[in-house]
Protein backbone atom coordinates (compact mmCIF):
# COMPACT_ATOMS: atom_id res chain seq x y z
CA UNK A 1 0.00 0.00 0.00
CA UNK A 2 2.99 2.33 0.81
CA UNK A 3 4.20 1.94 -2.47
CA UNK A 4 1.27 2.32 -4.10
CA UNK A 5 0.15 5.47 -2.32
CA UNK A 6 4.29 6.79 -2.70
CA UNK A 7 4.26 7.10 0.83
CA UNK A 8 7.73 5.88 1.31
CA UNK A 9 8.91 8.58 -1.06
CA UNK A 10 11.95 10.50 -0.44
CA UNK A 11 12.13 7.99 3.13
CA UNK A 12 15.53 6.68 4.26
CA UNK A 13 14.62 5.51 7.95
CA UNK A 14 11.21 5.79 8.90
CA UNK A 15 8.94 4.06 6.25
CA UNK A 16 5.29 3.32 6.27
CA UNK A 17 5.09 0.40 8.73
CA UNK A 18 7.67 2.29 11.43
CA UNK A 19 5.73 5.60 11.00
CA UNK A 20 1.97 3.25 11.34
CA UNK A 21 3.84 1.91 14.86
CA UNK A 22 5.04 5.01 16.08
CA UNK A 23 1.39 6.48 15.77
CA UNK A 24 -0.24 4.02 17.43
CA UNK A 25 2.54 3.31 19.57
CA UNK A 26 1.95 7.76 21.03
CA UNK A 27 -1.74 7.09 20.76
CA UNK A 28 -2.16 3.92 23.20
CA UNK A 29 0.23 5.52 25.58
CA UNK A 30 -1.62 8.99 25.19
CA UNK A 31 1.81 11.30 24.33
CA UNK A 32 1.00 14.70 23.51
CA UNK A 33 4.27 15.42 22.28
CA UNK A 34 7.43 14.53 20.15
CA UNK A 35 9.33 14.42 22.58
CA UNK A 36 7.35 12.43 24.97
CA UNK A 37 7.62 9.67 21.99
CA UNK A 38 11.46 10.11 21.86
CA UNK A 39 11.71 9.56 25.68
CA UNK A 40 9.50 6.34 25.48
CA UNK A 41 11.26 4.94 23.02
CA UNK A 42 14.24 5.28 24.72
CA UNK A 43 12.87 3.82 27.30
CA UNK A 44 12.05 0.95 25.66
CA UNK A 45 14.83 0.51 23.87
CA UNK A 46 15.13 -3.20 24.60
CA UNK A 47 12.00 -3.67 23.17
CA UNK A 48 12.80 -2.10 19.60
CA UNK A 49 12.49 -5.29 17.97
CA UNK A 50 9.34 -6.63 19.25
CA UNK A 51 7.52 -3.58 18.09
CA UNK A 52 9.03 -4.14 14.59
CA UNK A 53 11.69 -1.73 14.49
CA UNK A 54 15.53 -2.25 14.37
CA UNK A 55 16.24 1.83 14.83
CA UNK A 56 15.17 4.47 17.34
CA UNK A 57 13.03 7.74 16.67
CA UNK A 58 14.17 10.93 16.80
CA UNK A 59 11.99 14.12 16.96
CA UNK A 60 13.21 15.92 13.92
CA UNK A 61 12.61 12.33 11.75
CA UNK A 62 9.30 12.27 13.35
CA UNK A 63 8.51 15.87 12.79
CA UNK A 64 9.63 15.51 9.13
CA UNK A 65 7.20 12.28 8.41
CA UNK A 66 4.42 13.78 10.49
CA UNK A 67 5.02 16.71 7.43
CA UNK A 68 5.48 14.89 4.64
CA UNK A 69 3.16 12.06 4.74
CA UNK A 70 0.11 12.41 3.94
CA UNK A 71 -2.84 11.47 6.66
CA UNK A 72 -4.91 9.59 3.42
CA UNK A 73 -1.91 6.93 3.80
CA UNK A 74 -3.20 6.09 7.43
CA UNK A 75 -6.85 6.48 6.02
CA UNK A 76 -6.37 4.04 3.55
CA UNK A 77 -5.03 1.50 5.98
CA UNK A 78 -7.66 2.22 8.28
CA UNK A 79 -10.46 1.34 5.27
CA UNK A 80 -8.46 -1.65 4.18
CA UNK A 81 -8.52 -2.99 7.55
CA UNK A 82 -12.28 -2.18 8.32
CA UNK A 83 -12.94 -3.78 4.90
CA UNK A 84 -11.58 -6.91 5.89
CA UNK A 85 -12.49 -7.32 9.24
CA UNK A 86 -16.45 -5.36 9.19
CA UNK A 87 -17.98 -8.91 8.75
CA UNK A 88 -16.44 -10.32 12.53
CA UNK A 89 -16.98 -7.23 14.36
CA UNK A 90 -19.80 -7.24 17.16
CA UNK A 91 -22.77 -5.02 17.10
CA UNK A 92 -24.59 -3.46 20.26
CA UNK A 93 -27.86 -5.33 18.95
CA UNK A 94 -28.98 -8.42 18.00
CA UNK A 95 -26.80 -10.55 15.32
CA UNK A 96 -29.66 -10.71 12.81
CA UNK A 97 -29.30 -9.10 9.10
CA UNK A 98 -30.86 -5.90 8.43
CA UNK A 99 -32.49 -5.81 5.64
CA UNK A 100 -31.50 -1.64 5.29
CA UNK A 101 -28.89 -0.19 7.65
CA UNK A 102 -29.20 3.10 9.02
CA UNK A 103 -25.87 5.02 8.96
CA UNK A 104 -24.86 8.11 10.60
CA UNK A 105 -22.98 11.01 9.60
CA UNK A 106 -21.54 13.88 12.31
CA UNK A 107 -18.40 15.88 13.13
CA UNK A 108 -16.31 17.09 16.09
CA UNK A 109 -14.01 20.15 16.07
CA UNK A 110 -10.81 19.58 17.91
CA UNK A 111 -9.29 22.76 19.28
CA UNK A 112 -5.53 23.65 18.61
CA UNK A 113 -3.41 26.80 18.00
CA UNK A 114 -4.63 29.46 15.42
CA UNK A 115 -1.31 29.44 14.03
CA UNK A 116 -0.88 25.88 12.84
CA UNK A 117 -5.16 26.01 11.26
CA UNK A 118 -7.20 28.35 11.22
CA UNK A 119 -10.01 28.93 13.60
CA UNK A 120 -13.81 28.43 13.25
CA UNK A 121 -17.04 30.46 15.34
CA UNK A 122 -17.06 33.44 16.14
CA UNK A 123 -14.27 35.97 17.08
CA UNK A 124 -13.76 35.90 20.95
CA UNK A 125 -14.38 39.46 22.47
CA UNK A 126 -10.45 39.30 23.53
CA UNK A 127 -9.78 39.09 19.95
CA UNK A 128 -8.13 35.70 20.91
CA UNK A 129 -9.76 32.42 18.59
CA UNK A 130 -8.35 29.09 18.64
CA UNK A 131 -7.78 26.98 15.32
CA UNK A 132 -8.65 23.17 15.26
CA UNK A 133 -9.49 20.51 12.64
CA UNK A 134 -13.00 18.96 12.14
CA UNK A 135 -12.99 15.03 12.38
CA UNK A 136 -15.98 13.57 9.86
CA UNK A 137 -17.11 10.58 10.43
CA UNK A 138 -19.81 8.02 9.00
CA UNK A 139 -20.85 5.40 11.46
CA UNK A 140 -23.15 2.14 11.01
CA UNK A 141 -25.31 2.28 13.61
CA UNK A 142 -25.07 -0.86 14.89
CA UNK A 143 -21.60 -1.65 14.73
CA UNK A 144 -19.53 1.02 16.88
CA UNK A 145 -16.46 1.71 14.69
CA UNK A 146 -16.78 4.30 11.98
CA UNK A 147 -16.64 3.55 8.39
CA UNK A 148 -15.61 7.05 7.38
CA UNK A 149 -12.89 9.24 9.11
CA UNK A 150 -11.58 12.03 7.13
CA UNK A 151 -9.80 15.60 8.86
CA UNK A 152 -10.41 19.14 7.51
CA UNK A 153 -9.91 22.65 8.89
CA UNK A 154 -12.45 23.45 11.37
CA UNK A 155 -13.58 26.13 9.19
CA UNK A 156 -15.15 24.21 6.38
CA UNK A 157 -18.81 23.31 6.47
CA UNK A 158 -19.86 19.45 6.75
CA UNK A 159 -22.10 20.08 3.93
CA UNK A 160 -18.74 20.05 1.72
CA UNK A 161 -18.20 16.13 2.17
CA UNK A 162 -21.65 14.73 1.67
CA UNK A 163 -20.79 13.71 -1.10
CA UNK A 164 -19.34 10.57 0.76
CA UNK A 165 -22.87 9.72 1.52
CA UNK A 166 -23.26 8.54 -2.03
CA UNK A 167 -20.45 5.12 -1.53
CA UNK A 168 -23.62 4.16 1.02
CA UNK A 169 -25.42 1.12 -0.23
CA UNK A 170 -28.25 2.10 -2.32
CA UNK A 171 -31.64 1.97 0.25
CA UNK A 172 -29.79 3.10 3.22
CA UNK A 173 -31.34 5.40 5.95
CA UNK A 174 -29.11 8.65 6.37
CA UNK A 175 -29.26 10.84 9.82
CA UNK A 176 -27.19 13.91 9.85
CA UNK A 177 -27.69 17.08 11.50
CA UNK A 178 -28.39 20.90 10.35
CA UNK A 179 -24.40 20.98 9.52
CA UNK A 180 -25.52 19.11 5.80
CA UNK A 181 -28.33 21.69 4.81
CA UNK A 182 -28.09 21.36 1.13
CA UNK A 183 -31.62 21.01 -0.76
CA UNK A 184 -29.64 19.88 -3.94
CA UNK A 185 -27.93 16.93 -2.27
CA UNK A 186 -31.51 16.15 -0.41
CA UNK A 187 -33.17 15.95 -3.83
CA UNK A 188 -30.14 13.80 -4.98
CA UNK A 189 -29.98 11.62 -2.67
CA UNK A 190 -33.57 11.09 -2.96
CA UNK A 191 -33.80 10.36 -6.69
CA UNK A 192 -30.92 7.66 -6.28
CA UNK A 193 -32.80 6.00 -3.60
CA UNK A 194 -31.66 6.75 -0.49
CA UNK A 195 -33.44 7.94 2.66
CA UNK A 196 -32.82 10.48 5.10
CA UNK A 197 -33.65 12.16 8.71
CA UNK A 198 -32.89 15.80 9.42
CA UNK A 199 -33.61 18.55 11.43
CA UNK A 200 -35.02 21.73 9.49
CA UNK A 201 -33.36 25.46 10.24
CA UNK A 202 -36.54 27.47 12.35
CA UNK A 203 -35.60 29.88 9.58
CA UNK A 204 -36.26 27.54 5.92
CA UNK A 205 -38.63 28.55 3.99
CA UNK A 206 -41.51 26.02 2.58
CA UNK A 207 -44.73 25.35 1.25
CA UNK A 208 -47.42 23.14 3.08
CA UNK A 209 -48.60 20.95 0.03
CA UNK A 210 -50.08 18.13 1.95
CA UNK A 211 -51.17 17.82 5.82
CA UNK A 212 -51.67 14.21 7.32
CA UNK A 213 -53.22 12.49 10.08
CA UNK A 214 -51.66 12.16 13.12
CA UNK A 215 -52.90 9.12 15.44
CA UNK A 216 -49.76 9.44 17.52
CA UNK A 217 -50.18 11.96 20.37
CA UNK A 218 -46.87 12.84 20.62
CA UNK A 219 -46.99 14.39 16.80
CA UNK A 220 -48.28 17.62 16.75
CA UNK A 221 -48.09 17.85 12.72
CA UNK A 222 -47.88 15.69 9.99
CA UNK A 223 -46.96 17.37 6.69
CA UNK A 224 -45.70 17.02 3.06
CA UNK A 225 -43.93 20.56 2.39
CA UNK A 226 -42.21 21.70 -0.83
CA UNK A 227 -38.00 23.26 -0.94
CA UNK A 228 -37.01 25.56 -3.12
CA UNK A 229 -33.67 25.87 -4.36
CA UNK A 230 -31.12 27.99 -6.03
CA UNK A 231 -27.48 27.08 -6.01
CA UNK A 232 -24.41 27.80 -7.74
CA UNK A 233 -22.87 24.62 -9.14
CA UNK A 234 -20.07 23.11 -11.48
CA UNK A 235 -20.04 20.89 -14.27
CA UNK A 236 -17.96 20.58 -17.74
CA UNK A 237 -18.59 21.98 -20.71
CA UNK A 238 -20.54 19.94 -23.09
CA UNK A 239 -19.07 19.31 -26.79
CA UNK A 240 -21.74 21.33 -28.28
CA UNK A 241 -20.16 24.55 -25.40
CA UNK A 242 -16.50 23.48 -25.96
CA UNK A 243 -16.74 24.04 -29.80
CA UNK A 244 -18.46 27.65 -29.74
CA UNK A 245 -15.88 28.46 -26.92
CA UNK A 246 -12.75 30.20 -27.55
CA UNK A 247 -9.34 30.50 -25.86
CA UNK A 248 -6.53 28.03 -24.74
CA UNK A 249 -8.05 24.55 -22.84
CA UNK A 250 -6.75 23.06 -19.45
CA UNK A 251 -4.17 19.83 -20.42
CA UNK A 252 -7.49 17.25 -18.58
CA UNK A 253 -9.20 18.77 -21.83
CA UNK A 254 -12.17 19.32 -19.30
CA UNK A 255 -13.34 23.44 -19.25
CA UNK A 256 -15.24 23.69 -15.89
CA UNK A 257 -18.49 26.40 -15.85
CA UNK A 258 -20.32 27.47 -12.99
CA UNK A 259 -23.93 28.04 -13.37
CA UNK A 260 -27.04 28.29 -11.15
CA UNK A 261 -29.75 25.15 -10.31
CA UNK A 262 -33.12 26.28 -9.72
CA UNK A 263 -35.67 23.37 -8.51
CA UNK A 264 -37.77 22.57 -6.03
CA UNK A 265 -38.17 19.33 -3.09
CA UNK A 266 -40.42 17.94 -1.89
CA UNK A 267 -40.08 15.84 2.08
CA UNK A 268 -42.46 15.28 5.07
CA UNK A 269 -42.48 17.05 8.21
CA UNK A 270 -43.17 16.22 12.03
CA UNK A 271 -43.66 18.11 14.77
Amino acid sequence: MAAKSGANRYTKHLDGYSHLIVMLYAVLCKLRSLREVEIGFEANATRMKHLGLDHMICRSTLADANKRRKSSFFGSIYAMLYKQYAPLLSDSQSKRELSTKLYVMDSTTITLFSLILKGAGRNAENGKKKGGIKAHTIIQEDIDPPIFIDFSAAAKNDHELMHRLFDLPKGSFLAFDMGCFDYLVWQELTEVGYKFVTRLKDNARFKIIEMRNCPEKDILADQIIELSYNKLVERPMTKEELSHRRGRRPKSGVVMVREYKKGTFRCRRIL
